[in-house]
Parts: structure tokens; sequence; C-alpha cells
């Protein structure tokens, strides 16, 4: 099952008697499990009804005992195991799964590992089975974007992107950012990269991506300010790296300008998030498909002289020329 499925039968309280919890993105995994901890009963119930328990500090047929003692005041027990990935025996749990108590519910945190799944056969059959995949640097922008409607914030995509560069792919660290920005924001508040510099404690660095914007909107002296700050930290921006975003960017462009405008053709060329496709629509309108031709043909010759043909030029002077004709 997936994320949005589980947590989907969690709220209708429709739990199972077994959980499997296991792969290399420990967010999930521990939304899942604390949800769970924290949902299934009163709280008044829970020194009686609940267990947590440590992988290094048990073995499999305690938390086997543990679940199958009756429930005390309450329909079901709860025993959650953390630090799976060290129990003792847990082929025993495995087996547990092709008959577990109906009057309890097993959690288990396998975090950084995981198992066949022929081994998870009748965990699958009588409960539930979540692997849960580290995110995709080049995806951590959209799930931040994605993220960021929990706490009913919004935020431009160049933020998100600032966050993603320089926290990387933590998503607890980033959920737990937003958390803390709750305690002062109100809702449908923008998080605002001035935000992020005082709030979270990122610097607020010039990157590609609002190279990118300044350019679609544009702007030009906020695209030679950029560029002034590209080339003052030109190790850190290198040309070849900016060069190929902005050629990503306006490829783009001229795929959606050259395709039937459709919400499919959106969704295939800018991805599903509703607003880096309002945004980016928003830029292709702004150019001509002979335009957008004409500025790939600029970008394409100054990323041949940056890897030196038939050009000697420094990377900053070379820069500077490719903005110049770009916005000429």
């Amino acid at each position: 099952m997936t994320y949005d499925q589980i947590t989907l039968q969690l709220q209708k309280k429709h739990f199972a008697p077994i959980y499997f919890l296991m792969g290399d993105e420990p967010f999930y995994i521990d939304e899942i499990s604390n949800y769970i901890e924290e949902h299934t009963m009163p709280e008044e119930q829970r020194d009686f009804n609940q267990m947590l328990v440590y992988g290094k500090e048990t073995d499999a047929d305690e938390v086997i005992a543990m679940a199958k003692e009756f429930p005390f005041g309450t329909e079901k027990r709860v025993v959650i195991v953390k630090e799976a990935k060290e129990l003792k025996n847990i082929e025993r749990l495995v087996k547990y799964a092709e008959t577990p108590a109906q009057t309890a519910i097993v959690v288990i945190c396998y975090k950084y590992a995981t198992l066949r799944a022929s081994q998870l056969k009748a965990v699958e059959k009588n409960g539930v089975v979540f692997h849960s995949e580290k995110i995709k640097d080049y995806n951590l922008s959209k799930w931040i974007l994605s993220h960021v409607g929990k706490y009913q914030f919004k935020m431009q995509p160049f933020v998100a992107n600032l966050l993603a560069e320089n926290i990387g792919v933590d998503l607890s660290r980033i959920d737990n950012e937003f958390k803390k920005l709750t305690i002062f924001l109100p809702p449908n508040s923008e998080i605002t990269a001035d935000i992020v510099e005082k709030h979270i404690g990122i610097s607020k660095e010039y990157n590609v991506f609002e190279l990118q914007s300044a350019l679609a909107k544009r702007e030009i002296d906020k695209a030679y300010k950029i560029v002034h700050y590209f080339c003052q930290n030109i190790k850190q921006t290198p040309n070849v790296v900016t060069i190929n975003s902005l050629s990503s960017f306006y490829l783009k462009l001229l795929a959606y300008n050259l395709s039937d405008k459709t919400i499919e053709a959106k969704t295939k060329v800018f991805g599903n998030a509703p607003f880096i496709q309002k945004i980016n629509v928003e830029y292709a309108q702004k150019h001509s498909v002979l335009e957008l031709q004409k500025i790939i043909g600029i970008l394409r010759e100054y990323d041949a002289k940056t890897k030196g043909v038939e050009s000697n030029l420094p990377d900053e002077e070379l820069l500077k020329e490719l903005v110049y004709k770009i916005t000429h």
C-alpha cells in the first residue's frame, strides 16, 4: 500500500492487525507509526494497552506475547516495535502474521532495510506492508511544494529550491521546520526567502531558479544582479550547471508552446503540481516559439564555449555575454 492509502485507512479507524513498515526513508515510517500511537485509543487507556519496545531490547517472542495479551478496557492492544532491524528472530514475527491476534495492532518499524516480498506474503495477506523509498534529489523541490500545503502555507518554487539545496533530502527536518513556522505564521501565509533566512537559518543566496524567473519575466536588472553574484561565486555556480538548468527550462517552455496546450500537455511537460504548471504556463505565454528557439540556440553556443570550443574567455565573461544575448 502507498503512504496516502494507509493514511486514509487510519483516518477512517480501519486498523490492520499488523503493519510492516520498511525502507530507507524514515520520515514516512515515523509518520505512520506515530499516527497509530497517538490515534488508536484515548490517552488514559495507553498505559495498560499500548507497548513501545526497541529491537535491541527485546525479541520476536516477547513481541508476540505482548500482542496476544487480552486488551483491558478497550478493543485492541497496540505494540510498536522501533528499530526492528535489530530484533532477534524476526522471522518468527513474520510467521505470527499468518494468524495474527485480532485484538492487537502490531507495528514493525524496519528502517534502512527491507525483507524480500516472498518473506512478507503473510503480512500482505493479513496486514499491511509499506516500502518507504528515499525521494530522489530532483523531486525534492516538488515534494516541498506539495508538503507545505499540509501546514496551510504557500511557497514560491525558488524558495522550495532554496530549502532543497541547503537542507537536502532530509524530509523529517523539513517537516519540523514547517511545524516550527506554525507557531508564529497564520494559516495561508507565504513562506518567503526572508522567512527562510530568518527562521530556518538558511542564507538567502541567488540560485539558478531565480535567474530563470528573472529572465522569463524580463526583469533585466534583477537578472544582471544575479549574474553579478554568480560571477563572484563562479566555483559554487559553475556555468555548466547554470546553462544545463536554463536549457532544460527553456526546452520545457518550447515543448509546451508546440503542444496542444491541454491539461494533459501541461502535466506531461511541467509535472503534476498545479502551482508549478500555472507559473510555467505564464512564462511560456510570454515567449514565441521563434524566440524560444533562438534562446535555446544561444544556450547551446555558450555551452560549447564554456567547454572550450572556439573560446578562451573566462567563465565570468561568457556568462555575462550569454545573459546579454538572451535579454537583447
